[in-house]
């Protein structure tokens, strides 16, 4: 019967002193605004031989692995996506209702709206000159058409489960009678 040797790695151990916790901590938070020696300072060693500490610090291996663990940690907490981008200006926005500021409040409601795909803004570039009358009309065609798949999806959306589609129109009209809807009622009934 035979064994197989198995060569264990050297495990260095995790715990760090707290100075050496502190001396990491104050690297990370201060990063590219301070010195090694400064850290250390600051961390508890004696200012005369904080810069060999210092260097004696940084090619410790098990601080040089909690400084990347750590760092890795603090860049994905401030990684912006649309979840945290929203919650924050959502924050933002009630501060400034709490403070009776409703009107700067908007700003952020319309910044909110953008995020999760509620409001869309439209800019349309071009003169309305340089094109033929039968262009302009394909494209008046291809803006109602927009439209009312715009207000289809809106009620869609707003129907509850009880209501009838008649219930939800403003104006009283009738799911059939949306197709003569022109832009401007349209954008009296949004408002």
């Amino acid at each position: 019967m035979t064994k197989d040797i198995v060569q264990k790695k050297a495990a260095y151990p995790t715990e760090l002193t707290e100075m050496q916790r502190r001396f990491c901590e104050y690297l990370i938070m201060n990063e590219g605004r301070t010195t090694r020696k400064d850290a250390a300072i600051k961390a508890g060693y004696a200012e005369g031989s904080a810069a060999q500490e210092a260097a004696g610090l940084i090619q410790n291996p098990k601080i040089l692995k909690y400084l990347q663990t750590r760092s890795n940690e603090i860049n994905r907490s401030f990684t912006v996506t649309k979840n945290n981008y929203v919650r924050r200006q959502q924050v933002l926005s009630q501060t400034l209702v709490d403070q009776g500021k409703i009107e700067k409040a908007l700003g952020f409601e319309n910044l909110i709206g953008k995020a999760t795909g509620q409001f869309v803004d439209i800019h349309l570039h071009g003169n309305i000159n340089d094109i033929s009358k039968a262009e302009k009309l394909d494209e008046i065609k291809r803006i109602r058409e927009l439209q009312k798949e715009r207000l289809a999806a809106m009620k869609e959306i707003t129907i509850k489960p009880d209501e009838e589609p008649e219930e939800i129109l403003k104006t009283g009209e009738t799911a059939e009678s949306i197709e003569s809807i022109d832009t401007k009622k349209i954008k009296k009934t949004i408002n």
